[in-house]
C-alpha cells in the first residue's frame, strides 16, 4: 500500500460519519476508512 501524505480537513459532522463508516466496517480508525473511501472505484 502506497504512503499518502496529504492533509485532509473535515467538519465535525463529516468526521463523525466517516468515523460510523469505520465502526461498521471493523476498522480501527479513521484512516483506514479513509484509504478505503480513496480506493473504491
Amino acid at each position: 500500500m502506497e504512503r499518502r501524505s496529504i492533509p485532509v480537513c473535515f467538519t465535525e459532522k463529516q468526521y463523525k460519519m466517516i468515523e460510523e463508516f469505520a465502526k461498521r466496517n471493523g476498522m480501527l480508525n479513521v484512516s483506514q476508512a479513509l484509504e478505503k473511501i480513496l480506493n473504491h472505484k
